[in-house]
C-alpha cells in the first residue's frame, strides 16, 4: 500500500493552530507585565502627590481652607492618572501630644498627616476578571510653623 506524500500547502492549518496556542499565553504575559508596570507607575504618582500635599500642609497649616487646598493640590499632582482610581479621597489630620487635633491649631513640633487612598482600576480584558486593589499612601511630617 502506498501512502501519498504531503504537499507543502497541507500543513498550513496545523501551523495556524500551533501559533494560536502559543500566542494566547504570550499575550497574557505581555498584558500582565504591562498592567504591573502601570500599577507601579500610578502608585508612585499617588505617593508623590501625598508627599507634595503634606509639604503644602506644613507651610500653610494656619489657613482656614487647608483641607480643600491640600485636596486640590493632590488632585492636580495626580493629573490624568486620577482616572485610574475610583473612590479617591484625601484627608488631612494633625496630632498634638498624641491627640488628634485640627490642623489649624497645631504648633511647632506637632505632626501633620496627609492620607491619600483610592481603589485602583485595572484595565479590563474581555472575558478575564480583573481584581480590585485599594491603594493608600500616608505621609506624616513635623510641623515647623506655629499658630
Amino acid at each position: 500500500m502506498v501512502i501519498g506524500k504531503l504537499k507543502g500547502g497541507q500543513r498550513r492549518g496545523g501551523a495556524a493552530i500551533e501559533t494560536a496556542v502559543v500566542m494566547i499565553p504570550v499575550c497574557l504575559v505581555f498584558f500582565g507585565v504591562f498592567q504591573y508596570g502601570r500599577l507601579l507607575m500610578d502608585w508612585n504618582i499617588l505617593n508623590n502627590a501625598a508627599r507634595e500635599g503634606c509639604r503644602y500642609a506644613l507651610v500653610n497649616n494656619t489657613a482656614s481652607t487647608i483641607s480643600t487646598d491640600v485636596q486640590t493640590l493632590v488632585t492636580s499632582k495626580m493629573g490624568k492618572e486620577i482616572a485610574s482610581f475610583s473612590n479617591f479621597t484625601v484627608t488631612v489630620s494633625g496630632t498634638h501630644l498624641g491627640v488628634s487635633t485640627a490642623v489649624n491649631n497645631l504648633v511647632a513640633g506637632d505632626l501633620i498627616t496627609v492620607t491619600v487612598s483610592g481603589k485602583y482600576l485595572f484595565m479590563s480584558l474581555p472575558m478575564i476578571p480583573t481584581p480590585t486593589l485599594t491603594i493608600n499612601s500616608s505621609v506624616t511630617m513635623v510641623c515647623e510653623g506655629a499658630n
